[in-house]
């Protein structure tokens, strides 16, 4: 149509363009994300909250309009917490074009094989929960971490074991994975450096649950045991209880799960001297809009275990830079657009009380470290650790 010949009709389509509603430029299109976490072996619940807290955030979106009207689509993948399995997934989600960004993934050692793939096809990743330094160390530019860093927590836990509790000979077991390893380094080097001595440092393998003999083999001069690992520290804290040893036990943010922490050691942890587990993320409640996230969730899925308030914003995190991207271009973003737009990206979650901004290296400043004790059958919190 030649608008010199048909001037009335050309105004009016031109006008009906510039009435669309921002809200709208995007109607009929979808937007593609990845979710990536263990939904199967003893990480399971791990990779299940992820996924329900991610569509949680994407359906909230998508009954609000989407991003620009476009729907917001998920795939969710089992990476089964293995790191050659981890590398597939990140390919398959690398080979979909119209996929724009990652949530993903949770255990360290899958993430950290993961974001090699996703860097080599500029595909953005953020992970609520890996906390090996070497997620980020390694200065991939497509990399981001809502959670705090091992090199933090290690020295954190360590630091208040000696200076508040008066602990100094400790036993340290870990899981040999490298969330396990290297977090139990680090504790290690924090703890003889504040003037602790490690008696025994040993590992034991994931998914195992029998340690009465491991307690029977302890030296007996130590006053707290920690340990960094996942789902195994439950059962270590019931043998060390059924054995009669009530010296602290300690762990990182792998123990803070209700689900496969609390529960499974069966009133233990409120037994001896108690527990001392860190978390990476202040109890729900505490940050405005986490209460009523935890009921929203828990009204579709069921108990929250732990890191579903970080799984959540990173979505929304991911989104708000999708939305970023798309108004800056005018219609649908690349990854190379969503990319920026994460790097410059401020958001105010639910999970941390300060906005989510990266560093140069892609961690988040909002991230904060707590000590917990166990009171009946949740956690609390009893010190903050400033960083």
């Amino acid at each position: 149509m030649a608008c010199t010949t048909r001037i009335s009709v050309c105004f009016l389509f031109a006008a009906a363009l510039l009435a669309t509603p921002a809200a709208a430029q995007l109607a009929g299109k979808e937007i593609h994300l990845g979710i990536g976490g263990p939904l199967t072996t003893s990480s399971a619940s791990l990779g299940t909250e992820m996924r329900n807290a991610v569509e949680l955030a994407i359906a909230e979106q998508n009954v609000k309009g989407g991003i620009l009207g476009a729907k917001i689509v998920a795939t969710t993948l089992d990476d089964a917490a293995d790191p050659a399995k981890g590398e597939a997934l990140a390919k398959q989600f690398c080979d979909d074009p119209a996929l724009l960004a990652v949530v993903g993934h949770a255990n360290s050692g899958v993430t950290i094989a993961a974001s090699v793939v996703y860097n080599g096809c500029g595909l953005p990743m953020v992970t609520p929960m890996s906390s090996n330094p070497a997620v980020t160390e390694r200065g991939l530019p497509v990399v981001f971490r809502l959670t705090n860093r091992d090199d933090r927590k290690g020295p954190a836990i360590a630091g208040y074991l000696v200076s508040t509790m008066g602990k100094h000979r400790a036993v340290v077991i870990d899981d040999q994975t490298p969330y396990g390893k290297g977090l139990s380094d680090l504790f290690v080097q924090a703890f003889e450096a504040k003037g602790g001595a490690v008696v025994l440092r040993q590992g034991v393998k994931v998914g195992d649950t029998e340690f009465g003999d491991l307690v029977k083999s302890l030296p007996k001069d130590f006053d707290v045991l920690f340990f960094a690992g996942i789902r195994e520290g439950a059962f270590i804290l019931k043998a060390m209880r059924a054995q009669g040893l009530e010296q602290v036990f300690a762990c990182g943010d792998g123990c803070w799960d209700k689900k496969n922490f609390i529960e499974p050691s069966a009133g233990a942890a409120t037994k001896g001297e108690g527990v001392r587990v860190l978390s990476a993320a202040p109890a729900l409640g505490e940050v405005p809009g986490s209460a009523e996230f935890a009921k929203a969730y828990e009204a579709k899925y069921g108990p929250i275990s732990n890191y579903a308030a970080n799984d959540y914003d990173s979505a929304r995190v991911v989104i708000a830079a999708i939305e970023q991207a798309a108004k800056a271009k005018g219609g649908l973003p690349g990854r190379a657009d969503v990319l920026a737009a994460l790097k410059t990206i401020r958001f105010q979650g639910i999970a941390y009380a300060k906005p989510v901004e990266w560093n140069e290296k892609g961690d988040s400043k909002a991230a904060v470290i707590f000590v917990n004790d166990v009171e009946g059958d949740r956690f609390k919190e009893i010190f903050e650790v400033s960083q």
